[in-house]
């Protein structure tokens, strides 16, 4: 039985040292990142629009600027400030972060709870806010910016 509880002891303070040292491997990447707990939560969201989508996982205004500014700096530039000049509603300008995120028109009407249909159709309208042509597709335009 002293054995056993040996054993056991060792496989604790083993797994303790394990977690203590990631512990502090995550404080130093934290720290090096200079990463608030929101731009954290951010960064966690984009990841779920990837693999889990549903509607209401970004959940307000100020959730969706700190997603913005997640996105901003995987996928460079300001966007925002890029259109900025085209006079977009909030909602164009989430579908057009979205876009340069690569997501699919099935995820984002999930996310918006709409049908595929009205997200083409947004694309239309903000396609045409932009002035590109009939032959550009505005999935690579808003990626490439």
């Amino acid at each position: 039985m002293d054995t056993y509880n040996d054993n056991w002891n060792n496989c604790l303070l083993f797994r303790n040292k394990q977690l203590t040292k990631q512990l502090k491997d995550y404080q130093k990447t934290l720290a090096l990142a200079d990463c608030s707990s929101s731009l954290i939560v951010a960064m966690g969201q984009l990841v779920r629009l990837h693999q889990k989508p549903a509607y209401g996982l970004v959940e307000n205004e100020t959730e969706w600027r700190n997603l913005f500014t997640v996105i901003d700096l995987f996928y460079g530039s300001c966007l925002s400030e890029e259109l900025a000049s085209y006079d977009l509603s909030i909602q164009e300008l989430k579908l057009c972060y979205l876009v340069r995120t690569r997501l699919g028109n099935k995820t984002i009407a999930i996310l918006f709870n709409i049908t595929p249909q009205s997200v083409v159709k947004a694309k239309q309208r903000i396609k045409a806010k932009l002035a590109l042509s009939v032959i550009d597709n505005f999935d690579k335009y808003i990626q490439q910016w």
